[in-house]
């Protein structure tokens, strides 16, 4: 005999979650040597993190770039969390200052 189970689902959110972050790279003196820095960063970030990564602006400049990264979750404050430990990931790892953060959701 087979049961039929009905199941109440609460409203799931999504919740899509960016931030766009100007960085002032250290010890850049080429647009060769920015890029190898600004592609470290976004591969890394991507790979342990799981975030979507992209530079937005500021291609011309060789010491100063403008990172977007971005989360799809059901959680806002995973979704925070999760740029947030990313963020502090790159102030670690790289020589580089945020100058600024602008969050941005959906």
């Amino acid at each position: 005999m087979l049961r039929f189970i009905e199941l109440k689902l609460e409203e799931i959110q999504m919740i899509v979650m960016g931030a766009e972050v100007t960085l002032l790279i250290f010890d850049s003196y080429s647009l060769k040597e920015k890029r190898s820095t600004v592609k470290s960063i976004l591969h890394r970030t991507q790979n342990r993190h799981h975030l979507s990564t992209a530079e937005v602006e500021d291609w011309e400049l060789h010491n100063k770039t403008v990172l977007g990264f971005g989360v799809v979750g059901s959680n806002r404050l995973l979704c925070r969390q999760q740029i947030e430990s990313a963020l502090k990931d790159i102030e670690e790892q790289y020589e580089v200052e945020i100058l600024n953060l602008e969050w941005i959701e959906a």
